[in-house]
């Protein structure tokens, strides 16, 4: 099934170590200035300036061509797999590792998603890609591996000493490492060879490159080589059972009227109670006292009104039920926020006519679902922690 690859990467090589920065679509405008202004932070590269579909794409082409030039970037000589140590500001530990995975059309169930997704992000990211001819930055990769097997290859010497080492953007320490011993290489591709993976993030940005795959063997014609390296994109992969791996829920901000809504949540059956003003964290943590028997959901609401809504749980997700039952009856637009805290904020300051909190997926119903060939709403799930771009660049 999957077939994984080492390459060539370029790597930051300065004293200071890479200018890394989140992934692009998670980087807000007043974030794309603050990292901007390192002038060889790889924003420059993933988000050039510009709304999304008119950004100037050459100059992210012009700056990589001249890193390379002047030595800000510097290509391994020999193909590897990068592995990468990622320590978290709570303590927990994941290894996963770096390599070019052979596309696949989602019908072959190699690759499988677990999102849907919309076409202005990749037609973005395809003028991108047209321009650098380059996986600026890695694509999240799940694969299930519960009782660590295929990690116990990843693992490194004690004494070993790091490519690189940095503090990503959310204090998460990041220890860079590689394999180029081709026993272990062949031990990792053959483990792999058995088993499909889930896309964690990275939905637009894997049916970019398809698009993009499919326009080059156009191009090519007959000549298509099988494993030119626009046949694979550049993959973090990393086992979903891995403890230091975290799911949690991405909460919907509401910008409309909230009738509708509260008709949807009646017909559906849920009971609504008014709670006491809470904190952020109390909230999560009632929702997570519910998980077990309950569908729950917190609305938040104008004024500081907070309602808890429950109905007994049943087979289909909580973000499943959300979207079907309650949200295909609103007329409103939504937007999205990870941090609880922060949504109560936007709530409480105008910006949004409410929000919605609820309870992650847990990493066994994502690999149940998605192997029964369920996809899920857009945004039902955020990868904690994020993998930055910056670390490794991979030419096409």
């Amino acid at each position: 099934m999957s077939d994984v690859r080492p390459f060539k990467g370029w790597r930051f090589v300065r004293e200071s170590g890479p200018r890394i920065a989140p992934p692009y679509d998670v980087i807000s405008a007043s974030d794309r200035e603050n990292l901007a202004s390192e002038p060889e932070n790889v924003v420059h590269l993933t988000l050039p300036p510009g709304e999304q579909g008119q950004r100037d794409y050459a100059q992210a082409a012009r700056t990589l061509e001249a890193w390379k030039k002047d030595g800000v970037l510097s290509q391994d000589t020999e193909p590897r797999v990068y592995v990468l140590e990622e320590t978290t500001t709570d303590g927990r530990i994941r290894r996963g590792f770096l390599a070019a995975l052979r596309l696949a059309s989602y019908d072959e169930r190699v690759v499988l998603p677990h999102e849907r997704t919309m076409r202005g992000p990749k037609q973005d990211r395809l003028l991108l890609t047209r321009e650098v001819s380059a996986n600026l930055e890695p694509l999240f990769f799940l694969y299930e591996d519960r009782d660590g097997q295929l990690n116990r290859h990843l693992e490194h010497d004690a004494n070993d000493a790091p490519l690189t080492a940095c503090v990503g953007p959310d204090g998460t320490k990041l220890r860079l490492f590689s394999i180029d011993d081709a026993t272990i290489l062949a031990q990792v591709q053959a483990y792999l060879a058995d088993r499909p993976v889930i896309i964690a993030d990275g939905h637009h940005r894997y049916e970019t490159m398809l698009a993009y795959r499919d326009e080059c063997r156009q191009k090519a014609g007959q000549t298509a080589a099988s494993d030119h390296e626009t046949e694979f994109v550049m993959a973090y992969i990393v086992n979903a059972f891995d403890p230091g791996s975290e799911v949690r829920a991405i909460h919907r901000v509401i910008h409309g009227d909230w009738a509708a809504l509260d008709s949807a949540a009646a017909v559906a059956g849920f009971q609504k109670d008014v709670l006491a003003a809470e904190s952020a964290e109390a909230l999560i943590e009632r929702l997570a006292s519910l998980i077990k028997d309950q569908h729950a959901f917190v609305f938040v609401k104008p004024g500081g009104r907070l309602e808890l809504l429950t109905r007994s749980r049943g087979d289909a997700l909580d973000v499943v039920v959300l979207h079907e039952e309650l949200l295909s009856a609103w007329g409103g637009e939504l937007s999205f926020d990870s941090r609880p805290a922060r949504l109560l904020e936007t709530v409480q300051s105008g910006k949004a006519e409410g929000g919605i909190l609820m309870n992650p997926i847990a990493t066994e119903d994502l690999f149940r679902v998605v192997q029964a060939g369920q996809v899920l709403p857009q945004k039902s799930t955020f990868f904690s922690p994020k993998i930055p771009s910056g670390l490794v660049i991979r030419d096409l």
